[in-house]
């Protein structure tokens, strides 16, 4: 029985060490994935981009399609870079 507690134990502690870090969940994601695919530019090295086509479509994706606390993370999240 121990041993199928501390299996069960490792289990748990080996989900949790795989979460991507910042509480990105699936909704948020896609769209910014989809966002960068439909941007026609990098957010990643270009600031612009960041804050320009890609921040009007991770956006729109995001209150479209996830929920209020979803959308709210993505803008608090670009809020900062994009000021």
């Amino acid at each position: 029985m121990r041993l199928l507690i501390t299996l069960l134990a490792g289990a748990a502690s080996a989900v949790a060490i795989a979460k991507p870090q910042g509480d990105v969940t699936p909704c948020r994601q896609d769209c910014w994935n989809e966002a960068a695919a439909g941007a026609g530019c990098d957010p990643n090295v270009d600031d612009a981009c960041l804050c320009g086509i890609f921040f009007d479509l991770v956006t729109q994706c995001t209150s479209q399609v996830c929920s209020i606390e979803e959308n709210l993370a993505t803008i608090d999240f670009l809020t900062e870079p994009c000021q």
